[in-house]
């Protein structure tokens, strides 16, 4: 009896081992990782990839103007869509039907020595996040947590949350 019990535990803990460290293979956050392998020296106005391993390589945005319009990221599953307004109003929505049917989370940013806050969102009130916002050359927009303790407004600008079965870190793309 002890013998079956120690098995069951055994094999228990193996599942567990395989379910928290995953099966390998290439997936979103593999591709995302080998794509920020540390080069060369940015220049000036630019976040290097090799500071941190969730810090991307662009342009740091300077302006909420450089980011003003609709925006798309693949979530896994899924996607998000956000409009950041002139005023700073950031809504996102699931959908770009949504978005414009006005279904949507809305939160304040505001910009100031390139650190983007993100406040006054209803499921998080009093709660202030801090960003960095880079735009690639490719066009592409990527909001860094420097922290922001509102899980829910973290997952829909920089990452999934720690343990998802489908993690993901966001990359929007401009909706034309």
């Amino acid at each position: 009896m002890k013998t079956k019990s120690t098995i069951l535990i055994v094999a228990a803990l193996m599942l567990l081992s395989v379910f928290f460290t995953g099966c390998g293979g290439t997936g979103p956050l593999d591709e995302m990782n080998e794509s920020q392998v540390p080069g060369n020296q940015p220049a000036e106005g630019e976040v290097s990839s090799g500071l941190s391993a969730d810090l991307p390589s662009g342009k740091t945005v300077t302006d909420l103007k450089q980011i003003e319009g609709t925006w798309i990221a693949p979530a896994y599953p899924g996607n998000f869509v956000l409009t950041i307004f002139p005023d700073g109003k950031l809504s996102v929505a699931t959908s770009l039907e949504d978005l414009q049917a006005g279904s949507t989370d809305t939160w304040q940013l505001a910009l100031e020595d390139g650190e983007i806050t993100a406040t006054g969102y209803a499921l998080c009130l009093g709660d202030v996040g801090s960003y960095i916002a880079t735009l690639n050359e490719d066009g592409t927009l990527r909001f860094t947590s420097i922290i922001d303790p509102c899980d829910a407004r973290l997952r829909k600008m920089d990452r999934s949350l720690p343990g998802r079965l489908n993690e993901y870190i966001l990359i929007y793309h401009p909706v034309e």
